[in-house]
């Protein structure tokens, strides 16, 4: 199991460095006009993604070897990793559409 957790949490990190290098990665920000582009501040959105999917990379990483150590079944571990991934992007999502709108 631990292979897949290694798989997983090395897509969240990577995604994150090239959700900041390249913008255009973030999900409907590709598919706006110019006009609505420059209404979205994507520098700091683009930085807060990152950090969100370092984050998420990093903590599931150490939360499968916490949860290992402390003996708990596999499938209890891909459930809470799986809850705490499913909360954390529901939650930035939230925060990212009403903090990164500039302001006219």
């Amino acid at each position: 199991m631990m292979t897949p957790q290694i798989i997983l949490s090395s897509i969240l990190i990577i995604s994150g460095f090239l959700v900041n290098k390249y913008p255009n990665l973030i999900a409907g920000y590709n598919t706006m006009s110019i006009s609505e582009k420059e209404k979205i501040d994507i520098t700091n959105l683009s930085s807060f993604l990152k950090r969100i999917l370092l984050g998420l990379g990093i903590v599931s990483l150490l939360l499968y070897f916490v949860l290992e150590l402390l003996s708990v079944k596999e499938k209890h571990i891909l459930l809470i990793n799986a809850a705490l991934i499913f909360v954390a992007v529901i939650v930035a999502s939230f925060y990212a559409n009403k903090r990164f709108k500039k302001q006219d």
